[in-house]
């Protein structure tokens, strides 16, 4: 490990093991099941369960992150959290290892090692925790353990006094052995709002009622008269006293399990929980005697950790990069992956969907298709569907036009343009029509100037021009330009010539407007307003926008004259942990700007480093041979990067975080990760951009986009029903080349690689050449 870090990765990259408690913030796992049951664990081992449902009806099962393991020497009282929190004993040799498929804190604390490993099944409604306690030292040892959750059971709309806590219950249920909570809302969108904590130990004592086992003074009273625990210092646990064998209803509900143990010297406990939800208390008792014996466990853990793994199996890189190879290898899918597990927005669906693409193609498709049907006969689609926002955004067809030119590319599926799939307003359509509807809406849209209207906002969320709602967005105009010109070829390859014609006339047409009035000489406006236009050289605040850059060159709007002003403009906005989103920013609220302009200077959207944004611009530069620089923006916004280290952002080194502020105040710092779009479009950035391996109507194109240093990098890519080990060779040092192409041996012409469909894997070597 590196001086200084708390962390390293094993040498497959799979896990990162932390070895200092005190993180600059939580450092989180997520682990879930396609049940849609989610675990968030940190380093310390507390955090949130929930389950989503079908419909993202919520059910929050614990309240403030409660999730706790206490442990008592009965000869000394003194007391211990494994993780070190919340009680904050020192302890010794403490590690933790948040693992793609599971997490697991260990640590030392006088003569006992314990360890505590949570991961959640591949089915069911549930996790696991393993609590191995072993007797280090030379005399017998009494412990208690205490295992604490709180009981919250919200998430899910209700009228105002019908709160949940009113409708909840603690008991001890000696069946399950463990704690129940029954709920009986009248509201609840589903029968999954029972929680419970069962053992499979013999409990020694028990509280369902948080107030007795916290204590008096460790609660919280709340505005409405509810009352919610601390778990700093709970009585029982620090007054040497055994649970109380408390039941309750309406205030301060948990599950606290006692478990008292003698171990001899050299002795180890085992001891398995299991913490969940269930739609009876019939449910959770055959769940619990189902599983819950040591066997059945690492039965269940095993089977856990192989779907992990087969599931991201099919996507793999190795470059010369070690921090690359860790972050960008399962740790990457695994975030795209988690993005969209309860996610239900048509814009944020199809761009995480894009991603999936390149290694879960069936769930890829299926969140395609699902978003079509959240799309209205005039073309324009909701916001989220749940809960229900249709607040208009104009940037929603796009995605759709592209995303399902992404899915034929992928499938070369055609027919897929003829399934018949349901709009948001009722009837249904193929899926062709679906994305006419979506063309002509673009079109509709145009403004004044011949740009499409931005309405609410586009694709950034905080650009409300409110004081024009004739206002025209720049960056969505240049992605209707890409989205004209990918559409163009699916109609050729579609056999539609005549549309084919209509959408390379409409490019035409909207590019000229594009150049004709939003070139302010040496780059691109953000927005055309009657107020005034944004991100001009003549703006009052901020006068240059990145991603009106970045879209011109993907949409192939910036001519051979415009094209290296563009990306000189580009380049001039570079920042030590990547490209803010504009600059400078806003120093104070206007109107004609809207959100963006309220935040602090360098925070978010005003003048931060959006991370989602940077990530459109490392294919920008893979679109104009600048392998070194798309290279070098991806490793300006990777975790722990040289400049911004994880000890000062504050985020995870393994996930991606959607910005890093640039305010004097929070410098450097991050605001959240894992669920961010950035980690999509960086995983399209080297796969797709540096790798340069895509998929296209008739194969796998190959166009890979180098930096010089690198000599050889590989990767394995499913594809159609087949196998594609690719090995890109750069002997020259080359950072813009052709190639010459072998697959089996045989020298191939051009870039498209075989369609083999045949179920094997097959070897292609990439040798770059001079152009």
């Amino acid at each position: 490990m590196e001086k200084n870090k708390i962390y390293e990765f094993t040498q497959d990259g799979n896990a990162c093991v932390i070895k200092e408690p005190r993180t600059p913030r939580y450092w989180y796992n997520y682990l879930w099941n396609e049940n849609r049951y989610c675990a968030q664990v940190s380093q310390i081992g507390h955090g949130r369960s929930y389950y989503l449902s079908e419909q993202a009806d919520m059910c929050m099962i614990n309240r403030d992150d409660a999730r706790y393991v206490y442990l008592r020497d009965e000869d000394t009282q003194s007391c211990w959290n494994i993780g070190l929190g919340p009680l904050n004993t020192a302890v010794e040799n403490y590690q933790c290892i948040h693992s793609i498929g599971f997490s697991r804190m260990q640590s030392d604390y006088k003569g006992i090692r314990s360890a505590w490993r949570i991961f959640v099944p591949q089915e069911g409604f549930h996790e696991i925790w393993s609590l191995t306690i072993q007797n280090t030292g030379d005399r017998a040892r009494t412990l208690s353990i205490f295992s604490a959750v709180s009981f919250s059971l919200e998430g899910f709309s209700y009228p105002r006094y019908y709160e949940m806590y009113r409708c909840m219950k603690t008991d001890f249920d000696r069946e399950l052995n463990g704690i129940y909570c029954d709920s009986s809302h009248p509201f609840a969108p589903h029968d999954r709002y029972h929680g419970f904590l069962a053992s499979s130990e013999p409990v020694y004592a028990y509280d369902g009622d948080l107030y007795k086992f916290c204590g008096p003074t460790s609660t919280i009273t709340q505005p409405d008269a509810s009352a919610c625990a601390l778990f700093q210092r709970p009585d029982v646990v620090m007054e040497g006293r055994d649970c109380t064998n408390s039941e309750a209803a309406l205030f301060i509900l948990g599950g606290v399990l006692q478990h008292k143990i003698i171990l001899q010297p050299g002795e180890t406990k085992e001891i398995h929980l299991m913490f969940g939800i269930s739609n009876s208390r019939k449910e959770a008792r055959d769940t619990v005697s189902a599983i819950l014996d040591s066997d059945a466990v690492e039965a269940a853990f095993d089977r856990a950790q192989n779907y992990y793994y087969q599931k991201y199996s099919s996507l793999s890189i190795q470059t010369p990069d070690e921090k690359i190879n860790h972050i960008m290898n399962n740790w990457v899918k695994k975030q795209v992956d988690f993005c969209i597990v309860g996610k239900k927005g048509v814009r944020d669906n199809l761009q995480i969907a894009a991603a999936l693409l390149n290694y879960r193609q069936d769930k890829a498709k299926e969140e395609i298709l699902e978003c079509l049907r959240h799309q209205f006969q005039d073309g324009h689609a909701v916001l989220t569907w749940y809960p229900y926002d249709d607040t208009r955004y104009s940037d929603q067809p796009f995605w759709i036009i592209w995303a399902v030119c992404r899915l034929i590319k992928e499938t070369g599926d055609f027919g897929l343009l003829d399934e018949r799939i349901t709009w948001q307003d009722g009837g249904d359509a193929t899926v062709f029509e679906h994305v006419k509807a979506a063309v002509e809406r673009l079109i509709a849209d145009k403004g004044r100037n011949g740009l499409v209207r931005i309405y609410f906002a586009d694709w950034n969320d905080a650009l409300n021009i409110t004081t024009d709602p004739e206002a025209e967005s720049v960056m969505l105009s240049h992605q209707f330009c890409l989205a004209l010109k990918e559409l163009e070829q699916l109609m050729k390859k579609y056999g539609d010539s005549a549309y084919a014609r209509k959408l390379a006339t409409e490019y035409e047409i909207l590019k000229k407007s594009i150049n004709e009035k939003a070139w302010d000489g040496k780059w691109y406006m953000r927005a055309l307003s009657s107020a005034e236009n944004i991100g001009s050289k003549e703006s009052r605040g901020s006068r240059i926008y990145l991603n009106a850059q970045t879209w011109a060159v993907l949409g192939d709007v910036a001519d051979e004259s415009k094209l290296p002003l563009v990306l000189q403009a580009v380049d001039s906005m570079e920042h030590d942990f990547g490209f803010p989103l504009n600059m400078p920013p806003y120093p104070e609220y206007s109107p004609n700007v809207g959100r963006m302009s309220g935040m602090l200077p360098g925070l978010f959207e005003n003048g931060g480093v959006y991370c989602h944004a940077t990530g459109f611009k490392i294919l920008m530069d893979c679109k104009t041979g600048r392998g070194g620089k798309a290279v070098e923006t991806l490793k300006k916004i990777m975790p722990d990067s040289d400049k911004n280290s994880s000890m000062q952002s504050g985020a995870e080194p393994y996930v991606f975080t959607n910005c890093y502020s640039t305010h004097p105040g929070y410098y450097g710092k991050s605001y959240q990760s894992w669920t961010t779009g950035t980690s999509a479009w960086c995983l399209m950035g080297l796969y797709e951009g540096i790798m340069g391996v895509k998929h296209d109507y008739d194969g796998l194109w190959i166009e890979p986009c180098f930096p010089a240093a690198w000599e050889c990098a590989q990767m394995k890519r499913h594809f159609r029903n087949a196998d594609y080990h690719v090995v890109v060779r750069n002997p020259d040092h080359l950072e813009k080349a052709a190639v010459r192409i072998t697959v089996d041996g045989t020298l191939i012409s051009g870039n498209i690689l075989p369609d083999f469909r045949d179920g094997k894997m097959h070897e292609i070597e990439v040798l770059l050449i001079p152009s």
